[in-house]
């Protein structure tokens, strides 16, 4: 009896590994590909992560002062309302006397405008200062 297949099989098998490209070096995160990640998470993350409260705190003044516009009838009841809807929730960076009401000859509540700052720290001793402001029509 002959080899059957045992000389071939080495052959096609040495053929196989020719045709995959060969790589210089392992593959998987280098010093450096960690170093970036890092610098992106304490430069960006962290302070987009620290900055949510605001934020949901801003959707929350928005809502509260489309919901004063829509109730009042006067500049007296914009604030009233305002006030109890930012009892509700919870909301401590505007007050209903910081509210511009504009109001049209008919005394018409026209629109509710807002503006405020408020200061996020990040760590240590920097913080970011962000100005919000809207226009309820």
């Amino acid at each position: 009896m002959g080899q059957t297949g045992k000389g071939k099989g080495k052959e096609q098998g040495r053929e196989y590994l020719q045709a995959w490209p060969r790589r210089h070096g392992q593959g998987g995160f280098s010093v450096w590909t960690l170093l970036v990640i890092v610098v992106f998470v304490i430069g960006v993350a962290l302070p987009a992560v620290r900055s949510i409260p605001s934020l949901v705190e801003y959707f929350s003044v928005k809502r509260a002062a489309s919901y004063a516009k829509q109730r009042a009838v006067n500049k007296r009841e914009v604030v009233e309302y305002f006030d109890k809807q930012a009892v509700i929730d919870q909301i401590a960076a505007v007050k209903g006397e910081d509210l511009l009401v504009r109001e049209d000859d008919n005394g018409n509540i026209r629109s509710v405008d807002f503006s405020y700052r408020t200061e996020v720290p990040v760590y240590g001793p920097l913080s970011l200062l962000i100005t919000y402001s809207g226009t309820q029509h």
